[in-house]
């Protein structure tokens, strides 16, 4: 099974790959691509950031990257894996950053566990680049969150980014649900599942993840991995996903105001 090693280098890969490709964006690699700075120019705090995956790296550099994302003025965020947070807690607090949450990371090793409410799940079919407005929109939706944000972000050149993959679903020709896959290498990774709050417990957040992975495996992908929210975890352990690692977040004391 792929492990939490692998599941962080891809995540690692995607933030790099993301952030790079969003308008004013930019990442850097560092310590050996053990740890990725990255800054999307959306004022989310979980949207920039530096996202750390091994001991190895020195804090000095850590701090270094994190005074790079500070310096673009947006919130942002610390992410580690858990053999990290003791070391890096007095870091994080010394920049004046508060804990935030803890983040699961899922992996699933082969095709997901089909149940029945995913079997009556809605329409599923893929947005074309010019779409992207559409996937913000609901993304944002069922995030309940500003819209703005996601329509920063995803946009037509994002999805139409190698290896992107987004999706609708739909009932009666509305949109009910949404998600995006990014397939790299031997790994499609699932971001932005969403669904607005009329509209879940039908199975069709679970049906979109499921579109994404299998588009993911037929473009060469073996296996699938996805940092999870509490609302979806349950979700994705019905799918098959299992917890490898809990990563630990700190946002940026102007975070509070997001």
């Amino acid at each position: 099974m792929a492990g939490a090693d692998a599941a962080a280098a891809a995540l690692l890969d995607s933030w790099h790959g993301l952030a790079a490709a969003a308008p004013g964006g930019w990442s850097r690699t560092e310590g050996a691509g053990a740890v990725v700075a990255a800054s999307t120019g959306v004022p989310v705090p979980t949207l920039n950031g530096v996202w750390v995956a091994s001991a190895e790296v020195e804090p000095g550099l850590i701090a270094d990257l994190l005074e790079q994302v500070a310096a673009t003025g947006l919130p942002h965020c610390l992410q580690v894996r858990p053999g990290l947070v003791g070391r890096l807690t007095v870091l994080a607090e010394s920049l004046g950053m508060a804990a935030d949450e803890r983040i699961p990371m899922m992996v699933l090793d082969g095709s997901p566990g089909v149940t029945p409410d995913v079997v009556s799940a809605p329409v599923i079919r893929e947005l074309a680049p010019s779409e992207a407005p559409l996937h913000a929109r609901v993304a944002a939706a069922g995030f309940e969150a500003p819209a703005e944000p996601f329509l920063q972000l995803m946009t037509p050149a994002a999805l139409a980014a190698p290896g992107v993959r987004c999706y609708v679903g739909e009932v009666d020709g509305h949109a009910v649900t949404t998600g995006m896959g990014v397939t790299l290498g031997d790994r499609v990774g699932i971001f932005n599942v969403a669904t607005p709050p009329e509209h879940r417990r039908r199975g069709y957040g679970a049906a979109v993840t499921v579109r994404a992975i299998a588009d993911g495996y037929a473009a060469g992908a073996t296996w699938s991995w996805l940092q999870s929210s509490e609302a979806g975890h349950g979700v994705y352990e019905r799918l098959g996903f299992q917890t490898v690692d809990e990563w630990t977040c700190w946002v940026s004391a102007d975070s509070s105001a997001e």
